[in-house]
């Protein structure tokens, strides 16, 4: 009797399985992939302060992985960066009710105005075996990304528009290397004439 149940129990298991597979994978192709608008690429060309930043691939991975547990994780999503020699996220998406795993590994291409392009390399949703197109327009439907984030689902890559980051004080930002094989890694950051405060007004009187 109970190895009955047993076999009852795993072919319940097993079917509900099949229709989440079956479901998901129908929902996944039910649309075809489409990229978001690639920006323009900004190239800003003004007077001020210029100063390079050089960094590790720890710190990296310590300022992204804080950034994802503010941000991703209230939209359902949690996700794990790891810099070595290239870039791999994991981490899971819910669909249906059911978390599934997700693992990507991506190679950064420095752009010539400082932002980064993210290729695909790897990719992976649960046991599915699925273009990286179709994968890259799932995330991007289900996931509340920031303006700066673009899904280039068509070409398999992602666009981060690093000179478009909204950074206090007026700041510009860019990156100059980002080479994770010889850890070669460095940001230029500008402080505009107009972002700089005179001298006179932060000046403090006394009597």
């Amino acid at each position: 009797m109970k190895e009955r149940n047993w076999q009852l129990y795993f072919l319940i298991l097993f079917g509900a399985n099949v229709v989440l597979i079956t479901t998901f994978a129908i929902f996944i192709f039910s649309t075809p992939p489409k990229s978001d608008p690639l920006p323009t690429p900004v190239y800003i060309d003004e007077p001020g302060a210029e100063f390079k930043v050089e960094s590790t691939k720890e710190d990296l991975n310590e300022l992204i992985n804080d950034y994802l547990d503010r941000v991703l994780l209230a939209d359902g999503a949690d996700f794990t960066v790891y810099i070595d020699q290239d870039i791999q996220l994991t981490g899971s998406l819910m669909a249906f009710g059911t978390a599934i795993p997700l693992n990507i590994r991506m190679e950064p291409v420095v752009q010539k105005n400082g932002d980064i392009v993210l290729s695909m390399t790897e990719m992976s949703l649960g046991l599915l075996n699925l273009p990286k197109d179709r994968i890259l327009h799932y995330i991007n439907r289900q996931i509340d990304t920031p303006d700066w984030l673009y899904f280039d689902s068509q070409n398999e890559q992602l666009y981060v528009a690093v000179t478009q980051i909204d950074i206090q004080s007026n700041f510009r930002f860019s990156v100059q290397e980002l080479d994770l094989t010889d850890e070669d890694i460095s940001f230029l950051i500008k402080i505009p004439q107009a972002g700089v405060i005179p001298a006179d007004e932060n000046a403090v009187t006394k009597d």
